[in-house]
């Protein structure tokens, strides 16, 4: 038999109990510490795919810009041509690509 067991200064039960709630304690903290990497890689990826979004749109406005400009040109002519050349080329026109990760 355990001498723990036979001191009767020593109540089992509390200590058992303690031990549970700081075990408990110790599993929360490490669930914490999981979920803040998580988190963290999220965001990581999230500025990621912005960067690659924004060179995209980048890409689409200048594509826009300067190739569709001067294929509307080929095919328009006066007012019509001269309309599609002032839109493609405004700082209006921008394709609206956003991330999916929030």
């Amino acid at each position: 038999m355990n001498s723990y067991q036979t001191n009767p200064y020593l109540n089992m039960a509390a200590l058992d109990q303690g031990l549970s709630e700081v075990q408990k304690a110790q599993e929360r903290q490490a669930i914490l510490c999981i979920l803040n990497a998580k988190k963290a890689k999220i965001k990581a990826r999230h500025v990621k795919v912005t960067a690659q979004l924004k060179a995209q749109k980048k890409k689409m406005s200048e594509f826009a810009a300067k190739t569709v400009t001067a294929n509307f040109k080929a095919g328009l002519t006066g007012k019509a041509a001269q309309a599609a050349e002032q839109l493609l080329s405004s700082n209006k026109f921008e394709p609206n690509l956003k991330s999916p990760i929030k």
